[in-house]
């Protein structure tokens, strides 16, 4: 029951906000784009839903798959597909106007926030349980990223060693320019999550 009132607690936000329309229209565009359709027709290339397994309060309470969802900011879901042996991983998202920190440029922050998602993506499925935690996050600011287009994000495994992941990340615009770029240690817990939190 309480996952079906988070459910429609996110819907009932999105239609208040008039986000259905405005994403349902960047969904399209997204779909639309060279670099997506190459991914899907491609049979070494697996497509998921980053946010598939994320229900109730978990979504709902979530940065990436909740709160910075709108308008002006992530206004689709992203697309993400991973190399046959999940060492690798691209997502396309759109960086929407309200995600700046100077008029017109998106926030560092921000992007540092999207590096660690995808670095997570690059480094779960080689930790034990499939669960990690970013330990440390080293990002190079290459040049500015533009705000309201979408952008390229990979990620790929370097190395696991036991509960380590070490891995490698960047933001790229459509024409392959990289933006930013991140390398990352991942640690699985000691302890499984559901006795952590």
């Amino acid at each position: 029951m309480e996952v079906q009132q988070h459910e429609a607690l996110l819907e009932h936000r999105q239609i208040l906000t008039g986000d259905v329309d405005h994403a349902a229209v960047a969904v399209a565009e997204r779909d639309a784009l060279p670099i997506i359709q190459k991914m899907r027709s491609d049979p070494d290339m697996t497509e998921i839903d980053p946010y598939a397994r994320m229900k109730g309060s978990a979504r709902l309470n979530s940065l990436t798959a909740s709160t910075l969802n709108g308008k002006g900011m992530l206004v689709a879901p992203p697309v993400v597909f991973y190399n046959k042996d999940r060492t690798e991983v691209m997502a396309v998202t759109h960086l929407g106007k309200q995600l700046c920190g100077h008029d017109g440029i998106i926030h560092g922050g921000m992007l540092a926030t999207l590096l660690d998602e995808i670095l997570a993506c690059a480094a779960m499925p080689a930790l034990p349980g499939n669960v990690g935690f970013t330990a440390n996050l080293n990002i190079n600011y290459r040049r500015p990223v533009q705000s309201h287009q979408w952008v390229v994000l990979r990620g790929r495994l370097d190395r696991a060693e036991g509960r380590k992941a070490f891995v490698e990340a960047w933001i790229e615009d459509l024409d392959g320019n990289k933006c930013v770029e991140a390398t990352s240690l991942y640690i699985a817990p000691k302890t499984p999550l559901a006795r952590i939190l």
